[in-house]
């Protein structure tokens, strides 16, 4: 698996719904954030927004009574709970519109998905993707843990971490591969890619190559990321997209592989997938759990580094 992105379909079929155990108590308290997740809110302000005239969605934020019980949840002040992700609410206009979807979504079955569910998708995961973010923020630090910043220590090869163009720059000693040979293929293709003759992965040291779906960071066995400093990130308020994100995965949409020239692509799986490597998830299954059913969505805890 990647740090984050797609479930490389060459390990997808090793998840599996892992049940929690009544011991996985958490140590400490989870955020609040885990037992009051956003969505349930979201999709309730969805039925309303349809069933209004209102073309604006934050006039009916303005307009949303306190507190809200979804059933599940009491939100004391939705309209506070609602206020980080009002410009992805924006979104929410689509539903009353013909206007073209920001991409093609299709059901598990390759099927084109109907309209409601695309949108439903399309706003949760982008939801869940930054109330999840803000999680790890609480989460993370707290733990002293370097796990996604080092090198697998069993049988796996590498860790890859994907990175956005203008993160390469947190990396200027580093050894860059980009070739042609690169660009047409996934750090997972099968025969790997070769670099002077053997696998890529085959090295001591970092090194940052130029695949098809975009750059990585590619940690060989035994290594560690360059900006990781006597346990701690060097370049924590800089650090990339992904390392913001905790070891916890919406995956209600999985971008499909990209085809040039064609349209974003992503496919509907309604899935949370946990990383149970990491302290706080294995300390926190319990509510990690809640969360997601409290989402619609199905839970998967499995391992990432061997």
């Amino acid at each position: 698996m990647t740090a984050a992105g797609n479930i490389p379909s060459s390990t997808a079929m090793s998840l599996s719904p892992r049940t929690p155990s009544p011991s996985s108590a958490s140590a400490s308290a989870p955020p609040a954030a885990l037992a009051a997740p956003v969505l349930p809110l979201v999709r309730l302000v969805t039925m309303l927004f349809l069933a209004t005239p209102l073309d604006d969605p934050a006039e009916l934020l303005g307009q949303l009574p306190s507190p809200v019980d979804t059933g599940d949840v009491t939100y004391a002040d939705p309209a506070a709970a609602l206020a980080p992700y009002e410009d992805i609410l924006t979104d929410l206009t689509l539903f009353k519109t013909d206007a073209p979807l920001p991409a093609t979504i299709l059901e598990v079955n390759g099927e084109p998905a109907d309209r409601i569910s695309a949108l439903d998708c399309w706003l949760g995961q982008r939801i869940l993707e930054r109330e999840l973010e803000a999680i790890n923020t609480l989460l993370c630090g707290p733990c002293h843990c370097d796990l996604c910043c080092t090198g697998p220590t069993g049988e796996q090869f590498f860790f890859e971490i994907p990175l956005q163009d203008q993160e390469l720059a947190l990396f200027p000693s580093l050894d860059h591969i980009d070739t042609p040979a690169s660009r047409k293929a996934t750090a997972y293709d099968e025969p790997p890619l070769n670099i002077n003759g053997r696998p890529f992965y085959q090295r001591t040291s970092p090194c940052l190559i130029r695949w098809r779906t975009g750059p990585s960071l590619i940690l060989p066995r035994g290594s560690r990321c360059p900006r990781l400093d006597q346990g701690r990130c060097a370049v924590y308020p800089q650090r990339p997209q992904v390392c913001r994100r905790p070891q916890i995965f919406p995956y209600l949409l999985e971008a499909e592989k990209p085809q040039q020239g064609a349209a974003r692509t992503f496919r509907i799986r309604r899935t949370l997938l946990a990383v149970w490597d990491c302290p706080y998830v294995r300390r926190l299954e319990d509510a990690i759990a809640a969360y997601g059913r409290l989402c619609g969505l199905e839970v998967l805890f499995r391992t990432n580094k061997g």
